[in-house]
């Protein structure tokens, strides 16, 4: 497909400024092509969104098919990429009786998948009924993920994922060994290295969804120390079931006759491989450390550094005629926050001034972090640091006000309480703290401390007056109960005037994950680009695949990305077999 042939759904440039840009930043060998200026008047015209495109970037041109083939292999259903969905499609296509081939560019030795994931948003598995927990209704969920992604979540896909998670985890882990923990703050029990916590379990006494500007939806379970030994566990199962994995072989592109895919060729260090395949399954994560892609597609991402993934993927299914979904695509940046999270103190910029309504999550901390100044100190804008969060020796008995969810902290453990959370004062981000800790943050730098204002402006560099002025305006809102300044919630107004004070710098989010993959349909296969009809043989799961969020990365159901990577994984495993 060169570039003449690109249609509107492929050929999403940005023009002049983004392959300026592109040479700016020093992306050697990706700076798109330029183009005649029939060829300009034809791609804007054919464009049809508004956008002017003057250049179609090197990516969406195919390679040149392999010659020089070293060995030949035949399946019924090949996958291409083994993280969590191309685990469950091959164990769901193993189990169906059929020959499968999984194609894993990492090497044996090395492989694993991302190590700190393990929040699983299911919904209705075995664990969680014998636990007691219950969902929100569906469509309070699906409803809050519509809206907080601008009406482009795909309500069907969300439907699924509720209807079917529950039942495709306890699939995926049947043959796995593992403790289930009874809440969060339950110690372990056993000395099995894996086993399986409740998320915000039970939930914060007085939380009430309805209640918030951004609501986190209670049931999530977490698989520790990471989801790896579950995917273990289930590629066991799949290899029992016949399927062959085949490590160090990266998917370079696919087979392609008469518009059907009849599988790909794959890299190896001993040259090409061919697998010829009744259907094939794109399972190859994002493309988030792609830099031509993101700077292509997503440009406003550029500021936020991460990514594992290079788009291979998405770019197979593109050359074999398929098409990126519209965007804005999604990118997964939230923030963790420093010693109490992202909990809803006050925030000051690096010019000492408020800027926000401190009561969200942190992808959305994240998002107004973008707009804000950079600091004057190179230490500190090398960093990314946008703004300090605030807070006084008040904390302890504030945190329970805190949101609940995904990287807040609202459970404070006295001193003479710790040894009861044990297990859990030795997790990540689990909403659990103590003083020790806090001052440990302090002794390690990530925290300042000080007993007068002008000391915490001192340390953090911030301009005195400014400081004084912002925070004695803030102190004035938390008295009268209201902010009208920035409308945060009179519950979360908590004044900074009790010393000593402190302060946590919140520097740029990493990105974990891109959300932005091919336009499929509910059977998963990826649609041809023009006709949006489906093409023969060929499916997609994961990041890999579309029509999940768009817009913005909603921290509505922790784990939403894992549960829908499990559950299309494993449905486009089913109908991948079936077809064949």
């Amino acid at each position: 497909m060169g570039e003449k042939g690109l249609s509107r759904r492929a050929f999403l440039g940005f023009g002049a400024t983004a392959a300026a840009a592109a040479a700016a930043a020093g992306l050697a060998g990706c700076a798109p092509q330029a183009k005649t200026d029939a060829e300009d008047t034809k791609a804007g015209a054919s464009a049809g969104s508004g956008a002017s495109t003057k250049f179609a970037p090197d990516f969406l041109t195919p390679p040149a098919v392999p010659a020089d083939i070293q060995e030949t292999k035949d399946c019924d259903v090949l996958v291409i990429g083994m993280g969590l969905a191309g685990t469950a499609a091959a164990k769901e296509a193993a189990e169906a009786g059929k020959k499968v081939i999984v194609l894993e560019k990492q090497p044996k030795d090395s492989y694993t998948v991302i190590s700190m994931a393990g929040d699983f948003g299911v919904v209705g598995s075995k664990i969680q009924k014998d636990l007691g927990i219950e969902w929100a209704p569906k469509e309070d969920i699906f409803n809050e993920f519509v809206k907080e992604t601008g009406g482009r979540a795909d309500t069907w896909m969300l439907n699924y994922w509720y209807d079917h998670s529950g039942e495709d985890f306890d699939w995926f882990v049947e043959n796995a060994d593992y403790e289930v923990l009874k809440s969060t703050a339950a110690n372990r029990e056993t000395d099995k290295p894996n086993y399986i916590r409740p998320k915000c379990f039970p939930a914060l006494e007085g939380y009430n969804y309805k209640e918030e500007v951004y609501p986190y939806f209670h049931g999530t379970i977490t698989t520790n120390p990471n989801m790896q030994w579950a995917c273990q566990a289930a590629f066991d199962d799949a290899v029992k079931g016949g399927a062959e994995l085949i490590y160090e072989a990266e998917g370079e592109q696919l087979i392609v006759e008469d518009g059907t895919v009849k599988g790909a060729y794959a890299k190896t260090k001993d040259g090409y491989l061919k697998v010829n395949a009744k259907a094939t399954v794109l399972c190859c994560g994002d493309y988030g450390a792609n830099p031509e892609m993101r700077h292509h597609y997503a440009p406003w991402t550029e500021e936020f550094a991460g990514g594992v993934d290079d788009g291979r993927g998405q770019l197979m299914g593109i050359w074999a005629g398929g098409w990126m979904e519209l965007g804005p695509h999604a990118p997964m940046t939230h923030h963790m926050g420093g010693a109490l999270g992202v909990d809803s103190y006050l925030q000051l910029n690096m010019e000492g001034k408020r800027f926000m309504n401190e009561d969200v999550p942190g992808q959305n901390i994240a998002a107004e972090h973008t707009r804000q100044p950079v600091s004057k100190d190179e230490k500190m804008a090398e960093k990314g640091v946008k703004a300090w969060q605030i807070f006084d020796s008040k904390w302890p008995e504030q945190i329970d006000k805190m949101p609940d969810g995904h990287g807040y902290t609202n459970h404070f453990v006295p001193d003479d309480k710790v040894a009861e959370y044990e297990t859990v004062l030795a997790g990540f981000g689990l909403g659990y703290i103590t003083n020790a800790m806090v001052e440990a943050g302090v002794e390690k730098g990530a925290t300042i401390k000080a007993n007068t204002l002008e000391e915490l402006a001192q340390k953090t560099g911030l301009p005195l007056d400014t400081v004084k002025a912002e925070i004695a305006r803030y102190n004035e809102l938390c008295h009268q109960g209201l902010d009208v300044d920035f409308g945060k919630t009179a519950k979360r107004l908590f004044p900074v005037e009790n010393p000593p004070f402190y302060a946590c710098a919140f520097g740029n989010a990493g990105m974990l994950v891109m959300f932005g993959g091919l336009e499929c349909d509910r059977e998963l296969h990826v649609t041809k680009d023009g006709t949006n009809d489906p093409i023969p043989g060929l499916f997609v799961a994961g990041n890999s695949m579309g029509r999940r969020l768009l817009v913005d990365y909603p921290v509505v159901v922790a784990g939403i990305s894992l549960a829908t990577a499990l559950s299309f994984g494993r449905l486009a495993g089913k109908n991948a077999a079936a077809s064949v």
